[in-house]
């Protein structure tokens, strides 16, 4: 038994953070069903973005939001729409949003005009910039709340240059593995008492959660953005190799530092004056000048050259990868950190597994149930909550559900 089986998710989300953390809570056994309206989730036709192929069948684009739900499609501004949708309701577990809080009170879906109504439903929200406060309705996207608004755009990109060029769901998806998180902590409190709750998780709150070691350097005096010799030390930097790739250096602990000089074959490094003990390797100048001479040396030779010697030695660091290459690195294959999925019209992708591994979920076998089309799964969810095959059909023709 999978650790979430027998619970019942209700999704009325579009884009990335609110479709991902229903697709983490799928993977560890809940039964999804995510509502869309006849227009669909945004996201479906987005896929020129990530360069992604769409066709009839494939869309993995959409896709790594959404794999193992079911999909039901609701005209919820007819009255026979919201009635299904309140169905669905009173029998799910979890309802799950990220519409924004005057969209939810328009349809009287808010936690507080729900929790009555439904008393043990836990209300899940993605909120851009939280709950309380003057900007609380502002739209919210992984750029902006996130990105933008915690300092990880502006003060990580190297100093003097533009801001950090990001990729789409980084604040997203950070959003996802937290709210399922909290969804989880909600469902065993369910499960002791009976009682719903209230989750959300926003995107601002995420990403100042993500950069708290920064925030805390930054109110003890530290300048940011910074560059390549502002570093908070120089064994813990990156250096550009002969071959023009990059290794990272995390030779954390000072006491290990000697024996990093007699590996690199720099072993009067370590009795140098600016160097030599721990109060002196910390100053801004040895910083510097230690970078300085560690950039000379690293472009020695190739980064599969350095990362072979470290490795030998056990000293901490890693090559600089790129993304490209990450589905083929041979730690990610043997831990099923990714996958490769090929549609049933042979467009092939790559997907990412989620982020936590359990003993009862096989990473080598986790389902991969795509998306089809757009209320692909109506009928069948509708039977299952008391409408009959006649009754279906009725509200298909009138556009009530597709």
């Amino acid at each position: 038994m999978r650790p979430l089986e027998g619970v019942k998710v209700i999704e009325l989300s579009t884009m990335l953070a609110g479709p991902m953390t229903s697709r983490i809570l799928a993977e560890w056994g809940a039964d999804v069903i995510k509502v869309e309206s006849p227009n669909g989730d945004t996201w479906r036709k987005q896929a020129g973005t990530s360069l992604s192929p769409c066709t009839e069948v494939a869309n993995p684009h959409f896709d790594e939001q959404n794999i193992n739900k079911r999909f039901v499609c609701l005209n919820m501004r007819t009255e026979e729409g919201m009635k299904a949708f309140h169905k669905l309701l009173s029998t799910a577990d979890v309802f799950l949003t990220n519409y924004r809080v005057q969209a939810l009170k328009g349809m009287g879906l808010t936690y507080e005009q729900l929790k009555d109504q439904y008393p043990g439903l836990i209300h899940a929200s993605v909120l851009g910039y939280g709950s309380e406060g003057p900007e609380k309705d502002r739209p919210g996207y992984d750029y902006t709340a996130f990105c933008s608004r915690s300092g990880f755009l502006g003060d990580l990109a190297p100093a003097g240059g533009p801001p950090l060029m990001t990729v789409a769901g980084v604040g997203d998806h950070s959003v996802a593995v937290a709210l399922a998180a909290g969804i989880s902590a909600a469902l065993y409190k369910k499960s002791k008492t009976g009682a719903g709750e209230k989750v959300d998780v926003s995107l601002l709150q995420a990403g100042i959660f993500m950069l708290t070691t920064g925030l805390l350097n930054a109110f003890n005096g530290r300048v940011f953005p910074r560059d390549h010799y502002d570093c908070s030390h120089a064994t813990s930097n990156a250096y550009k190799c002969a071959d023009g790739e990059w290794i990272y250096l995390a030779v954390i602990d000072y006491r290990r530092f000697p024996e990093l000089c007699e590996v690199i074959e720099r072993p009067e490094l370590a009795k140098d004056p600016r160097f030599s003990t721990i109060t002196k390797f910390y100053t801004k100048e040895s910083r510097k000048d230690l970078t300085t001479i560690f950039d000379e040396t690293f472009k020695k030779h190739s980064v599969e050259y350095w990362h072979k010697l470290l490795d030998e030695h056990d000293l901490p660091h890693e090559p600089v990868r790129h993304m490209k290459d990450v589905p083929y690195d041979p730690q990610v294959v043997a831990n099923h950190y990714t996958y490769f999925h090929e549609y049933s019209d042979g467009v092939k992708t790559v997907f990412t597994n989620g982020p936590v591994h359990f003993s009862s979920i096989d990473p080598a076998h986790i389902p991969c149930k795509t998306s089809g089309k757009i209320g692909c799964d109506t009928g069948e969810v509708l039977k299952e909550n008391g409408y009959t095959e006649e009754e279906v059909k009725k509200m298909q023709e009138a556009g009530e559900v597709i």
